[in-house]
């Protein structure tokens, strides 16, 4: 029913478009996260990197995942879906919107982000959907340059462990992988707990390129630290580093704690709104 009131205020709106005087915004969509500390920390902290780079546009989130969005509605905390975000910024009205997702990948989640863009588009006089983080390989060394600044001792190695999927964008991963050997940056490595590289795989690379690693600093490649690095990460993934014979340390920090890794979404708005 939601969704209907928005559409008639839209309808309104469209007839006395003439009369608006023209409003920008910047929507921000996350793919989310239900635990309040680590959303405090990283999300909610690039959203509002963002609104204090962008005065001038009013600048709002939204998540992505049913899931989160459940959760959270459960804990009393209301978030919008892409969807109704950008139908209740043309229903006050916004007629030029730029949508900024802040998915590591090209992949599932960033698809539909752009179909709820493609399927709002002719209610703006301007929507412009930005691309995922690891877009292009620039974008990807872009990352590297910044994962290889972490600091790491003799006889330890970094591993950086993404998600991961079962689609093509999982080959991202291997590609950052890839990136920080061929820089030179050989005690650093990218893995995934649920695509390719896997921890085995890992564990091998780790042998034939730092033979005398003993420890390794396992790293959420993760904008945020919920479940996945408590559970998933600093469970399975270290017990298998740990069977193979190292000593593991694992790092409870999402990505987008990193400063430099908030600009480079800062970034992306900036080449979006030119």
């Amino acid at each position: 029913m939601k969704i209907f009131k928005y559409l008639t205020l839209i309808a309104v709106l469209l007839c006395t478009a003439g009369t608006i005087e023209a409003r920008r915004a910047i929507l921000v969509t996350h793919y989310g996260s239900s635990d309040d500390r680590t959303r405090a920390l990283t999300i909610d902290h690039i959203t509002a990197d963002i609104a204090q780079s962008f005065p001038d546009y009013e600048v709002r989130q939204a998540y992505i995942s049913p899931v989160v969005l459940r959760s959270m509605e459960r804990k009393g905390l209301k978030m919008d879906s892409p969807l109704e975000a950008i139908l209740k910024l043309r229903a006050e009205g916004y007629d030029s919107v730029y949508v900024q997702p802040t998915t590591l990948l090209d992949g599932a989640e960033t698809s539909e982000v752009k179909r709820v863009c493609d399927s709002t588009a002719a209610f703006f006089k301007l929507l412009k959907c930005g691309e995922a983080l690891c877009y292009s390989p620039d974008d990807c060394l872009q990352l590297t340059e910044i994962l290889a600044q972490e600091p790491v001792e003799a006889g330890e190695a970094v591993v950086y462990a993404g998600h991961g999927n079962l689609l093509p964008s999982t080959a991202t991963y291997s590609q950052l992988d890839y990136m920080l050997a061929a820089t030179g940056h050989t005690a650093y490595h990218v893995s995934t707990i649920e695509g390719y590289p896997t921890a085995s795989s890992t564990i091998t690379r780790l042998k034939q390129s730092n033979p005398t690693v003993k420890h390794v600093k396992i790293i959420p490649l993760l904008l945020v630290c919920g479940n996945h690095t408590k559970v998933d990460i600093a469970g399975e993934f270290a017990d298998t580093l740990k069977a193979a014979g190292y000593g593991t340390e694992v790092v409870f920090r999402g990505l987008a704690e990193v400063p430099a890794v908030r600009n480079l979404y800062v970034e992306r708005v900036k080449a979006l709104v030119e």
